[in-house]
């Protein structure tokens, strides 16, 4: 029975190396086809060494400082498919994209949609989106945050630039302060009339925007894909903002979870 049990362990390890191969091998040939300098970028993503520049065919280049973990959120988002996994972004569509970061998320929006209001808090990271968006006609790069309240904030620095928040550990740290607006009124002050995508990743804000939006501003948008941060919020859990969701008419998915982090996709 050792033996046999063994074996069948031995078996299916060699299946899932073998699936992970031929994943592996499937995005090395979609990044082949999307990235000029790909002969730089595959060999250091295999060997765990920061990628800080990718070149697009189309001619445009990404930028990111070592610490902005490039690659691993850039073939999360192209290849990995985080945040189209249960929705795509549709054709000659209006994306709001809150926490850019340095633009991995809307540049791969901007090849279907028609518009993509691209908002980062961080000046450090907002000068990169700026830059790596900077050959792209339907981004907006914004240099701001959204949250519950229109005003000013203290984004904390602590962490790495894929994490910066609103949300403070109460440990003192680098803070920046930044300006910030309730999603009501960046539709209002950019004419938004209808937001067919809205993606989230704003490391705990997540339960501000969500839970502090009424159903008239919630009509006006057709899908929306965030990461929630659970350890972020003292208050909610991603189970409350699936009810909220559900409760303004989407059908919410909860997906990619791990710990206090995941996804929630919702469609109507």
């Amino acid at each position: 029975m050792f033996f046999v049990a063994y074996c069948s362990r031995l078996y299916f390890g060699e299946i899932a190396m073998t699936i992970d191969v031929l994943r592996r091998a499937k995005i090395a040939g979609r990044a082949i086809v999307d990235i000029a300098n790909w002969r730089e970028v595959l060999p250091r993503a295999a060997e765990g060494q920061p990628v800080t520049e990718i070149r697009l065919r189309g001619g445009i280049t990404v930028t990111a400082r070592p610490e902005n973990a490039l690659w691993p959120h850039f073939s999360d988002i192209w290849y990995h498919r985080t945040y189209t996994k249960h929705c795509e972004i549709p054709a000659n569509s209006v994306v709001v994209d809150i926490g850019a970061n340095v633009g991995v998320f809307s540049l791969f929006a901007s090849r279907a949609a028609r518009l993509i209001y691209a908002l980062e808090p961080s000046s450090s990271n907002f000068s990169l989106l700026a830059s790596n968006t900077s050959r792209s006609k339907n981004i907006i790069p914004l240099n701001l945050a959204c949250s519950a309240a229109d005003g000013q904030a203290a984004l904390d620095l602590s962490k790495d630039p894929v994490s910066f928040s609103l949300v403070t550990n109460g440990i003192s740290g680098p803070r920046e302060i930044v300006d910030v607006v309730r999603l009501e009124t960046l539709f209002e002050q950019y004419k938004i009339r209808h937001c067919d995508f809205l993606k989230l990743d704003c490391e705990g804000c997540e339960f501000e925007i969500i839970m502090g939006s009424d159903a008239a501003l919630m009509s006006r948008i057709s899908r929306i894909v965030m990461e929630y941060h659970d350890h972020l919020s003292k208050e909610f859990s991603h189970r409350d903002l699936v009810q909220k969701l559900t409760t303004f008419g989407f059908s919410p998915v909860v997906y990619n979870s791990n710990g206090t982090y995941g996804m929630i996709a919702a469609t109507r």
